[in-house]
């Protein structure tokens, strides 16, 4: 999405500058690069001690350009949070409430969200029986009303399906800005309340896969069994990087020489994919308990029919907040990108492609899921 500032002739400093930093829509990555390209290394990122210090220099056009489209072009792109509820039956009729008064009353939708309004206002549509969605588009106004007034437009859609013979009701609730996850997180909540008033389902709580769903040895085995694959549709993955961060309420590091050198040093660091299996911490699960996986970003080839070509695809814990219940309440939410074609395909079977690998990567991550969940018993 292309920003409709004029960052060749607006540039912000000192006060103000502060104000947009310190705002939820510059993340703490995208400073600490600013930093980075300055010349500045600081052993934390954490904004109470960049902010100040990137307030404090001038920032070059190309400084301040970087900043604000790294920001918007992070918030445009998919992402994709996955969730269930068990229906009472496998013949239960889920689609006759949701058709019947999903949207009668539509005030929730925006409960808790601020400077939105629709341009497309959500709405249902049945697919079969089995298959249901619901798109919508928002404009976002006053991004940062302490320094500058714009509109940024955002899609959101979630998808639900039941498999033949399943007693599952499957959500995959595609976002981008943060508003349109709180809409998706708020039509999931107000159907599965629905469904559950309708005797439809067991439990009006979705299932969902957060960080404090594991513990730090589980997590780690299940982001690395995210890189199996599908057997004929998804190859086996390459991992290009991996972040980690010492898990500070974890035991107190050991004096063995391969770690003791991590105390009061590190907090976090990334993992180049090629020297995986050369790193003790990832190749010995003996070191597993003292950290934990961030996000891990893979790379896979794929085959449909008579199509196949590669793509990347990033696994993390999506956190709303720097606190530790923030964190630790975090979905699991995975993003694709740089999808190639072996053959020229047009825009409709660039669309399928990428609903076929977004299921693909919602039945990988289920699979491994319900696999730790029995090694549990």
């Amino acid at each position: 999405m292309k920003s409709p500032i004029d960052t060749d002739s607006i540039i912000l400093f000192g006060s103000d500058l502060r104000v947009l930093l310190n705002s939820d829509h510059i993340s703490y990555g995208e400073i600490d690069c600013i930093l980075k390209e300055k010349g500045i290394y600081i052993g934390r990122n954490d904004k109470c001690n960049t902010v100040p210090i990137l307030s404090s220099t001038l920032l070059t056009p190309d400084n301040f350009s970087t900043l604000i489209e790294s920001s918007i072009d992070r918030e445009s792109q998919s992402k994709i949070k996955i969730s269930n509820l068990e229906l009472n039956s496998k013949d239960s009729d889920w689609i006759s409430p949701l058709r019947n008064g999903l949207f009668d009353d539509s005030s929730w939708l925006l409960s808790g969200i601020d400077n939105v309004s629709f341009n497309s206002s959500p709405n249902l549509c049945i697919e079969n029986e089995n298959e249901a969605s619901i798109s919508y588009k928002i404009t976002r106004t006053d991004y940062s009303k302490n320094w500058l007034e714009r509109e940024l437009v955002f899609c959101g859609t979630v998808n639900i399906s039941k498999k033949d013979g399943s007693i599952k009701l499957e959500f995959s609730a595609n976002h981008s800005s943060k508003e349109t996850n709180n809409i998706n997180n708020n039509i999931i909540k107000n159907i599965s309340k629905l469904l559950k008033h309708s005797n439809i389902v067991t439990s009006e709580n979705p299932d969902q896969i957060r960080f404090n769903s594991f513990d730090n040895e589980e997590r780690i085995r299940f982001f690395k069994r995210l890189t199996a694959g599908l057997p004929n549709n998804i190859s086996v993955g390459d991992v290009d990087n991996i972040e980690i961060n010492v898990d500070k309420n974890a035991p107190p590091l050991p004096n063995d020489p391969q770690i003791s050198w991590m105390k009061d040093a590190v907090k976090k660091m990334k993992i180049d994919g090629e020297k995986m299996n050369d790193v003790f911490l990832i190749s010995d699960e003996q070191y597993y308990k003292y950290y934990h996986i961030q996000k891990i970003d893979l790379q896979f080839k794929y085959q449909k029919a008579a199509n196949s070509g590669k793509f990347k695809v990033s696994f993390f814990f999506n956190a709303t907040g720097r606190s530790d219940h923030s964190y630790l309440n975090a979905e699991l939410t995975f993003l694709l990108s740089n999808i190639t074609y072996e053959n020229k395909v047009n825009e409709t079977s660039k669309k399928n492609i990428r609903l076929f690998l977004d299921e693909c990567m919602a039945k990988i991550i289920d699979e491994k899921y319900q696999t730790i969940c029995k090694e549990r018993k």
